[in-house]
């Protein structure tokens, strides 16, 4: 039988849970707040996902209210912290999925602020 702490290192993979997507697309774009390492690393094309923890808040932003289905956003603005005149930029949502965490896949860049 295995130790305490050999069970604890064993990754667990969890599926993906299958929520549909709203039809109808959100006006406003979904913001996130990151730090500026992976900002830089998004803008370069390094990263194309954005992992958030799957608590109250974000599912608020991220689920209906039924918690049935994702909201349809089709856009996001990423800021660098908190800083009014921070950096931005606009990029696409492609899809948003829901493991252990959610989990905002990125498409492109469409627009750059405060450069």
């Amino acid at each position: 039988m295995r130790s305490t702490a050999q069970r604890h290192r064993t990754k667990v993979s969890r599926p993906q849970v299958n929520l549909s997507t709203e039809k109808i697309e959100q006006e406003k774009p979904l913001f996130l707040i990151i730090q500026k390492v992976w900002f830089d690393k998004i803008e370069s094309g390094e990263k194309t996902e954005e992992y958030r923890s799957n608590t109250e808040f974000y599912q608020s932003r991220l689920l209906n209210k039924s918690k049935t289905a994702f909201k349809n956003y089709r856009t996001a603005i990423l800021q660098i912290g908190y800083n009014s005149d921070a950096k931005r930029m606009m990029i696409e949502i492609e899809k948003i999925t829901l493991k252990r965490d959610f989990t905002i896949h990125l498409g492109k860049i469409i627009e750059r602020i405060n450069f």
